[in-house]
């Protein structure tokens, strides 16, 4: 759309930020400069804007703001047939501090990055719409995009208002149902995870995903089971990895006794699974008005698996203020991602989880084979822990 940019010096490097910015605008360039600070704008013209607006930014006449976005409800702010819709930002806004930002802009519908040179200060806010600032030699830059400011730039917390100097922040008011979506495998870890998530909130769901695995009938069992426990709903989520397979053991036929080895390293990997997961239960949540997913990553099996690394977790958490839309938030929440599986255990008992019901197993046996990897984390877990395993291995 465009890109703001600006500063608390105009020097030598804050034109180069003015040229490298333009990449994101070229119809339009507009700065205003006051008492040494400065704001920019560059102006890609939307296709539903006039080319030659009235007015272009920046606009307000006590203060200055430029915007990066667009407003569907301009109209109702008061903007006039051949103004920028931009123009709702100084017709609605109360600019006296961060706080008062945030209520006011409460009345804007649409996506915006904007930034407000006010006397000695300027406020940044934005819902999903990048900001960028970077310190550098006493003076403060901001931009649209990270490498306009070089590496060492900090991105505007998503959804939230800010002062550029101070750097006192408050976040945005966005819709998150007190409900919870628990990815279960019908294991150990989401077992353990249900308990706790069933304390913490009003509703929740068990979602599973088929993917195909030798032990899917055995772990929706397992999840119908946990489910009756807590007295909830459960869902059987289809998720054809036909074209996925590749040569993952847990979609071949012969019976999977990796056992330590497995636990040392990914034998059985199932390619970007938790990935396509979380994906698709971000998309699940939205859809059906959920605010939190749980998933039972850990840091044991981090240690093998890629995808059960909490910093990989904490990742994906930080995108989701856009993958969902705009004033929606679906938070990922793990909390077993700094336990090892002893202590999963001892989670599950605190927390009432009823992990005798779990499975763990990778094979599709009467019972838990007691030979891959899990059943090996498994029953070395409840040894460690010294409580009662009440599962059955072996036929």
């Amino acid at each position: 759309m465009c890109s703001i940019l600006g500063g608390t010096k105009l020097d030598e490097f804050g034109f180069k930020i003015y040229q490298q910015a333009k990449d994101r605008g070229r119809d339009f360039t507009s700065l205003v400069e006051q008492n040494g600070l400065w704001i920019c704008n560059h102006r890609a013209t939307p296709t539903n804007e006039k080319l030659n607006p009235l007015q272009n930014q920046p606009f307000g006449i006590d203060y200055k703001i430029v915007h990066n976005g667009t407003v569907s409800n301009d109209k109702e702010c008061g903007v006039l047939q051949n103004e920028l819709d931009s123009k709702a930002f100084a017709n609605v806004l109360d600019v006296k501090n961060i706080y008062t930002i945030k209520d006011t802009l409460k009345k804007i519908q649409g996506s915006f990055a904007i930034a407000i040179l006010k006397e000695n200060d300027i406020l940044l806010a934005c819902n999903y719409k990048p900001i960028f600032y970077l310190k550098r030699n006493g003076e403060i830059y901001f931009s649209s995009l990270k490498k306009h400011l070089g590496k060492n730039a900090i991105r505007v917390k998503p959804y939230s208002v800010m002062n550029l100097k101070t750097e006192e922040l408050v976040e945005l008011d966005r819709t998150q149902p007190d409900r919870a979506l628990i990815i279960c495998s019908g294991g150990l870890d989401s077992t353990a995870v249900t308990g706790y998530a069933f304390k913490k909130h009003k509703e929740m769901k068990l979602v599973h995903f088929d993917y195909g695995c030798k032990a899917t009938e055995k772990e929706i069992s397992s999840i119908k089971l946990i489910a009756e426990h807590f007295k909830i709903e459960h869902e059987v989520l289809n998720l054809d990895y036909t074209k996925f397979k590749g040569t993952s053991t847990l979609f071949q036929e012969e019976v999977i006794e990796t056992g330590k080895e497995g636990v040392e390293y990914a034998l059985d990997w199932v390619y970007a699974r938790n990935l396509v997961m979380l994906s698709v239960a971000t998309a699940y949540a939205e859809a059906n008005r959920f605010g939190y997913i749980y998933i039972g990553s850990n840091l044991e099996e981090s240690g093998a698996y890629p995808d059960n690394e909490e910093q990989f977790m904490i990742d994906f958490n930080n995108l989701l203020y856009g993958a969902v839309n705009n004033g929606y938030k679906v938070e990922l929440l793990t909390p077993l991602g700094g336990l090892m599986k002893k202590e999963i255990v001892l989670f599950g008992v605190e927390h009432e989880s009823p992990i005798h019901l779990s499975w763990s197993c990778y094979n599709n046996l009467k019972n838990h084979c007691g030979k891959c990897g899990p059943c090996y984390m498994r029953k070395k877990a409840f040894d460690r822990a010294k409580i009662k395993d009440k599962t059955i291995y072996g036929n």
